[in-house]
């Protein structure tokens, strides 16, 4: 499902995101590592054959999730000049937007998803490490929300996001999968 334009955040912006000068690379690339250890740890012990539990009545497993945020990030890295390290065609079962049906019989083994979703963690923050300040201003290659004025600078923000929101729901996989939940909150001594 394509995520809808839905305008600007600020009322009082003309743009999304565009010309704020004080976006930070080095700020969604930690956004980006905390999404990959959050993640990390919602995975852990996970099993193929669990990766694949769906949750009722409806939703996507763990499988498809992590699917789904690895082909993200290997389509990110055109951003940064870097060409796709794994074939886009293996990972077109996990396009919400219209690609090859996903299938638990076809699906890439659970371990060989969260190699790969690691691999392009280094990639990835390097890139953005990389990225000039005034590319952010850049037109962005594509625009996941139909945005016409869609930017390097909004489309790192946005998928930023997008990785957030789906590693949220790797949280909740978890527990629908039979197994513990990892993240808890502090222990206050109540």
């Amino acid at each position: 499902m394509r995520m809808p334009y839905l305008g600007n955040a600020r009322e009082d912006a003309d743009e999304p995101a565009s010309g704020i000068k004080s976006m930070h690379t080095k700020t969604i690339a930690h956004q980006f590592g905390i999404s990959g250890r959050v993640l990390e740890r919602n995975l852990e012990g996970v099993s193929h054959q669990e990766s694949l539990i769906n949750p009722q009545p409806g939703g996507s497993c763990l499988n498809w999730v992590l699917g789904h945020l690895t082909r993200s990030r290997n389509q990110a890295l055109a951003l940064f000049g870097q060409k796709p390290m794994f074939p886009s065609e293996e990972l077109d079962s996990y396009d919400d937007n219209g690609g090859k049906p996903f299938r638990p019989e076809t699906a890439i083994a659970f371990d060989e998803l969260k190699r790969r979703f690691r691999a392009l963690q280094e990639p990835l923050v390097n890139g953005l490490n990389g990225l000039a300040p005034e590319a952010l201003d850049r037109p962005a290659p594509f625009s996941p929300t139909g945005n016409p004025k869609e930017n390097v600078g909004s489309l790192l923000v946005s998928l930023a996001f997008h990785e957030a929101y789906h590693v949220g729901q790797t949280g909740i996989l978890r527990r629908i999968v039979g197994r513990e939940g990892v993240i808890k909150p502090p222990n206050t001594g109540r």
